[in-house]
C-alpha cells in the first residue's frame, strides 16, 4: 500500500505524514504503554545522584483494632516532636464521630473511603491506579455530583507546608528509590521510642502495611520494594513537600519532539544518504534512550521515548525502502522482461531434460493402470525394427514375436485401429493365469515413434470399463512427450554449435546474466512455496504424477517419524492403501478415477503407533491450463497427487459425548416409561385395592411428569449441542471425563510402579467445557499428583455433587499418598506471580486460569508427608435435577 505514494515526486511529505500518521494511530490503540512504563521504570533504576533527605515518617497501625484512648494517646506522643503534620490514611474503628471530630480539629488530617464520606469532611484516600497509562499519576482533587474532593496527600502536604491546596495532577517521584522514607511500628510509638531528629519537622501519615486485604502495589519501584499503599502516599507526600513532581509530555510537546526528529534526519539524509541508515538508527536509538534519562532526572519531565523511538526507525525504514526501490528498478525491468519464460509449462522441460524418462513412463503407466508387467518399445529413425528402452517385470526376450518389424502383426493390427487393442494370441511369454496382454502404438503428428505393450489381470478390465479409453490417452500424451523430447534434444544440439553462436552474437557473460537472473526467481519463488507448505498444520504430502515423493512438510514428517512408515519409499498408491487400510489394488482403482474425473477423494486413515482419528484428503493436482479448458483433461495435464492427512479426533470425540449425551437421555426416558407401564400392569390386577390402585396411578402421573421434564430439558441441551463447532462450551458427561482420565493414566502409572483407583459415582452429572482443553486440565493436576506420590502409592479419583443455591456443584476429589509439601510453596505456584520450578507446576497454574474461566475453581491443601489433595468445582446439571 505504500507503494504508490513513495513513487510520487512529493515523495517526502508522504514519507513524513505516513510515519507521522501510522505512529500517532499506534499510540491511540496504546501499543506504547508497556514499552513507556518500562523504560520509565528502568530510568528510575538507573538514578545516579545522591537521595535527598526525607520529609516524611511512616507509622504502619492496624486501624482495625486499638482503643479510642490509644489513637488520641498516639497522636498525643507524636505531637511532643513537633511534627509538620500528622495524617491517617483511613479513620480508626472504634472512634465515634465526636471523637474524629476532636483529632481534626487537633489538627490531624483523616482520610476517608469513598463510601466513608459524610458531612463537610472532603478529605478522601483513594486506590491508586495500577492501569499503565496513568501509573504513578496522583489526582490532587476529585469532583463528583459537583463536590470537591481533596486526597488526604494533597491536605496533609498543604498544611505542612502552609500553601494552597495542589489542583493539577502530577506524576509522583519515585526516584530516591526503595526503602527512602523511615517507617515504624505504632507500638514503638506507644513505647515512647522516638527522637527528634525522626519525627521533628517531618509529615507523619498513619496507615496499615502490606497484609492479604492490602496488597503491595505496581510502582516504577523493583518488586520487592513492596509499596504499600501507606509508602505510596508517603512519596506522593514527599514529592509535593520537595516541590519536584514529575510531569509528562502533552501531544503538542509530543508532536514538537517527532517533528524535530523529522528535521534532524532530513539533514542526516542529505549529508549522509541511505548507505549509513543502519549507524544512524543505532545512534538515534541509543540518543534519545539518553536523553529520556537525562529529561526524568535532570528536568523531571517523561518523555514517550518508545513513541519517538519507533518514529525515527519507521522513518529511516521508509527512506531506505525508497532508495532501494529506485536502485532496484532497472533490475526490475531486466525481470520483467525475462518474466514471460516463467509462463511456460515446466513439465515438458523437466521431463526433456531428464536423463531418463522412460523409466518415469514405466512408472506413471504401471501405477495408475494397475499393470502386472509392461514393457516400451521404440522405433529407431526410419528402420522398422523396434528395441527395447524400459520394461517392468519382463525384457525383450519374453516377447514371442522375434523379428520386431511392426509392419507385421499383432503391430501393424494396432496401427490399423489406432489405437490400443486386447491381444488374442500371447505377446508376452508366460503369462499370468486370468490376465489379458495389450499393445497400443505411440504416435503423433502421423509419426510413429514405438509401442507400448503388457499385461493386465482381467478382474482389472472387468471393474474398468474406461481402461481401453484411458490406455488411449496415456498412449496420445507419451507419444507428444516423445516427440517433443526429439525436438528439444535437436535443439540442444543447434544451439551448443560455437559458429551459431558466434553468428547470433550471443557471449558467455549474456547468457550467464541470463540465467542467473531466472534461477534466482526460481529460487526466490521455490523457498516460498517450500516455507508456505512447510508451515502448514495439515499433515502433507506432495506427489508428482509418477507416484514419487516431491515434498513432505514437518508436520507429516513428525507423524510419520512416531508411526514408523517410511513413505519417502513409498509411491502415491501405496500411501494411500498403507494410511488409508485398503488392497493395493483398490488404492489403484482410486487413483485411476481421480485421474479420470479430476475429482478428490476422503479416506478414513489410521496411523500405527499414533492416537488419533485421521481423514485422508487425496485430491489431483492439475495446471491452470487444464482447468481453464473445456475439453475432457488428459493424464499428463495432472502434475501431481496431494495427500492431506487431517486430525479429526476432537471431532470424533464430539461426536462420541453427544451419543454419551443422547444415551443418558434416552436411559432416563426408558427406566421413567418402564416404571409407569409397570405400575399400569400392576394397578390393572382384579386383586388389588382401590387405595393400592390410587396409589399406582399417582404413580404413573408422576412419572408422566418427569418424562416431560427430562424431554424439554434435553431438547434445550440438544439445541445447544447441535452446532458441533461449539467447542468451548459443550455439555461433558462427568463420569465419562473421569474414566477417559483412568484410562489415560493407568498404564503411565502402572510404570512408574503407582495406582490410579476412581470411585465410580452413581449419578450423571454434565459439565459445560472447553472439549479441546478439559483433559489437559484434569491431566495437569494428575501430573502434580503423580509427581509427589512415593513409591507403590495410590492416585485416587472420587467424584461428588451438591447444590449450593441455585448451583449444581460437581466436583473432582483428586488424593495420593505422597511426599506433600508446603502450603504456601503450593499455593505460591497456583496462583503466586513468581516463575514455576517445574513443568507440571506451570500446567497446574495453567489449570486453575482454565477452570477459573468456566465458573469453577481449583483448591488444593497439602502438609509435608501427608501428600496433596486437589478439589476441582465446576458447575453443572443433572438429568435428575
Amino acid at each position: 500500500m505504500l507503494q504508490a505514494p513513495l513513487n510520487r515526486r512529493l515523495a517526502g511529505p508522504w514519507i513524513a505524514l505516513i510515519t507521522l500518521a501510522a505512529v500517532w494511530l499506534a499510540s491511540a490503540l496504546g501499543v506504547f504503554q508497556l514499552p513507556n512504563a518500562w523504560m520509565h521504570w528502568q530510568f528510575h533504576h538507573l538514578n545516579l545522584g545522591e537521595r535527598p533527605v526525607p520529609q516524611v515518617l511512616l507509622v504502619e497501625a492496624d486501624f482495625a483494632q486499638g482503643q479510642p484512648a490509644q489513637w488520641r494517646a498516639l497522636v498525643e506522643r507524636l505531637e511532643q516532636f513537633d511534627p509538620a503534620s500528622i495524617g491517617f490514611l483511613h479513620e480508626p474503628a472504634e472512634l465515634s464521630n465526636t471523637q474524629l471530630e476532636s483529632l481534626r480539629e487537633s489538627g490531624v488530617v483523616i482520610g476517608q473511603t469513598a463510601a466513608q464520606t459524610a458531612g463537610t469532611n472532603r478529605v478522601l484516600t483513594l486506590p491508586p491506579s495500577q492501569a499503565l497509562d496513568s501509573l504513578g499519576v496522583h489526582r490532587p482533587q476529585v469532583i463528583d455530583d459537583g463536590e470537591r474532593y481533596h486526597s488526604t496527600e494533597a491536605v496533609v502536604a498543604s498544611k505542612a507546608n502552609d500553601t494552597i491546596l495542589v489542583e493539577n495532577s502530577f506524576l509522583i517521584d519515585f526516584r530516591p528509590g526503595m526503602n527512602y522514607l523511615p517507617a515504624v511500628q505504632a507500638e514503638r510509638v506507644f513505647r515512647g521510642d522516638l527522637t527528634r531528629d525522626l519525627v521533628g519537622g517531618r509529615v507523619v501519615l498513619v496507615g496499615r502495611s502490606i497484609d492479604p486485604t492490602n496488597p503491595a502495589l505496581l510502582t516504577p519501584l523493583p518488586e520487592e520494594a513492596n509499596v504499600s499503599r501507606l509508602v505510596y502516599a508517603g512519596y506522593a507526600v514527599d514529592t509535593l513537600l520537595r516541590g519536584q513532581p514529575l510531569q509528562a509530555t502533552s501531544w503538542w510537546q509530543n508532536l514538537l519532539l517527532s517533528l524535530g526528529i523529522l528535521g534532524i534526519s532530513v539533514l542526516l539524509y542529505f549529508r549522509l544518504g541511505v548507505r549509513h541508515s543502519l549507524s544512524v538508527s543505532i545512534g538515534g536509538i541509543l540518543i534519545l534512550l539518553t536523553s529520556g534519562w537525562f529529561s526524568l532526572h535532570l528536568l523531571g519531565i517523561f518523555l514517550p521515548v518508545a513513541e519517538l523511538m519507533a518514529f525515527h526507525l519507521l522513518l529511516w525504514f521508509l527512506l531506505s525502502r525508497r532508495e532501494r526501490h529506485r536502485e532496484s528498478a532497472t533490475v526490475r525491468k531486466l525481470l520483467r522482461a525475462s518474466s514471460s519464460r516463467l509462463q511456460e509449462r515446466l513439465l515438458p522441460e523437466e521431463f526433456n531434460a531428464s536423463q531418463e524418462p522412460w523409466g518415469q513412463i514405466i512408472l506413471l503407466t504401471t501405477q495408475i493402470l494397475n499393470l502386472d508387467r509392461a514393457i516400451l518399445l521404440e522405433r529407431q529413425g526410419s528402420a522398422k525394427h523396434l528395441r527395447e528402452v524400459k520394461a517392468y517385470r519382463c525384457s525383450i526376450e519374453d516377447i514371442d514375436e522375434r523379428r520386431r518389424d511392426f509392419e507385421r502383426t499383432p503391430y501393424s493390427t494396432a496401427l490399423e485401429e489406432g489405437g490400443p487393442i486386447v491381444l488374442s494370441n500371447t505377446f508376452l511369454k508366460n503369462p499370468a493365469s486370468g490376465s489379458r496382454q495389450f499393445m497400443v502404438p505411440l504416435e503423433f503428428n502421423g509419426q510413429l515413434l514405438g509401442f507400448l505393450s503388457g499385461e493386465v489381470a482381467e478382474e482389472t478390465l472387468k471393474n474398468n470399463p474406461l481402461f481401453l479409453s484411458l490406455l488411449r490417452d496415456f498412449s496420445n500424451q507419451i507419444g507428444e512427450l516423445l516427440y517433443q523430447r526429439q525436438l528439444w534434444q535437436a535443439r540442444q544440439h543447434s544451439e551448443a554449435s560455437p559458429w551459431k553462436r558466434l553468428v547470433r552474437l550471443e557471449s558467455l557473460e549474456s547468457e550467464y546474466e541470463s540465467l542467473s537472473e531466472v534461477s534466482k526467481l526460481f529460487e526466490r519463488r521455490l523457498a516460498l512455496l517450500e516455507n508456505v507448505f512447510n508451515s502448514l498444520h495439515t499433515s502433507t504430502i506432495l506427489y508428482d504424477l509418477f507416484g514419487q515423493v516431491m515434498q513432505v512438510n514437518r508436520k507429516m514428517e513428525e507423524l510419520v517419524r512416531r508411526s514408523g512408515l517410511s513413505v519417502f519409499t513409498m509411491t502415491a498408491a501405496d500411501a494411500i492403501a498403507t494410511l488409508g487400510g485398503m488392497p493395493l489394488a483398490t488404492a489403484r482403482e482410486h487413483l485411476q478415477h481421480m485421474v479420470l474425473t479430476d475429482e478428490s477423494l476422503t479416506f478414513a486413515a489410521n496411523l500405527p503407533g499414533v492416537k488419533g482419528a485421521f481423514s485422508l484428503n487425496v485430491r489431483p493436482l492439475k495446471s491452470a491450463e487444464a482447468e481453464a479448458s473445456s475439453t475432457p483433461t488428459s493424464p499428463f495435464r495432472i502434475y501431481g497427487f496431494l495427500l492431506e492427512l487431517v486430525d479429526v479426533t476432537h471431532l470424533v470425540r464430539l461426536e462420541r459425548l453427544k451419543d454419551e449425551l443422547n444415551n443418558k437421555v434416552s436411559a432416563e426416558l426408558r427406566n421413567q416409561l418402564e416404571a409407569a407401564l409397570l405400575a399400569a400392569e400392576l394397578g390393572r390386577q382384579e386383586d388389588v385395592a382401590m387405595a393400592d390402585k390410587k396409589a399406582f396411578s399417582e404413580l404413573i402421573e408422576s412419572k408422566l411428569q418427569q418424562m416431560s421434564h427430562t424431554l424439554t430439558r434435553s431438547q434445550s441441551i440438544t439445541n445447544a449441542v447441535r452446532d458441533i463447532s461449539r467447542l468451548s462450551d459443550f455439555p461433558v458427561n462427568v463420569t465419562a471425563l473421569a474414566e477417559d482420565l483412568a484410562q489415560r493414566w493407568e498404564r503411565h502409572l502402572a510404570n512408574r510402579e503407582l495406582t490410579f483407583e476412581l470411585e465410580r459415582p452413581p449419578f450423571n452429572a454434565f459439565v459445560r467445557v472447553d472439549v479441546t482443553q478439559i483433559e489437559n486440565t484434569l491431566d495437569a493436576v494428575v501430573a502434580v499428583l503423580a509427581d509427589d506420590t512415593t513409591a507403590d502409592g495410590v492416585v485416587r479419583l472420587k467424584l461428588e455433587e451438591r447444590h449450593e443455591g441455585n448451583v449444581f456443584w460437581t466436583s473432582f476429589i483428586f488424593e495420593n499418598t505422597g511426599y506433600g509439601m508446603p502450603k504456601e510453596r503450593l499455593r505460591a505456584a497456583m496462583v503466586g506471580s513468581a516463575h514455576d520450578t517445574t513443568l507440571s507446576m506451570h500446567r497446574l497454574k495453567q489449570a486453575v486460569n482454565q477452570v477459573t474461566l468456566w465458573g469453577g475453581e481449583l483448591s488444593a491443601t497439602t502438609a509435608i508427608g501427608e501428600g496433596i489433595r486437589f478439589e476441582l468445582r465446576l458447575p453443572g446439571f443433572s438429568l435428575d435435577d
